[in-house]
């Protein structure tokens, strides 16, 4: 619930325990952190791959020949970098 909260003053996270709120949140009990970061932890779910370049589970999008619309040099935030 407080994960989603756009008001970021009141989002876990944001606040006094930073990360902590997340962590210690009674959703994450069941999980042992230490084992996830070590990877010790299996998937809940694997699906099913031919081999490491199958992307079959992925839906297929064709490109988009449209351009995106020009921005004037006086709005464009990236100018500078």
């Amino acid at each position: 619930k407080k994960l989603l909260t756009a008001d970021l003053s009141k989002r876990y996270g944001n606040l006094k325990d930073g990360p902590n709120d997340i962590l210690k949140h009674k959703w994450f009990a069941s999980l042992d952190f230490n084992k996830l970061e070590k990877l010790e932890m299996p998937a809940p779910y694997k699906p099913a791959m031919k081999d490491d370049m199958d992307v079959s589970n992925f839906e297929d999008i064709p490109d988009s020949n449209e351009l995106p619309p020009s921005v004037p040099a006086s709005q464009d935030p990236f100018v500078d970098w």
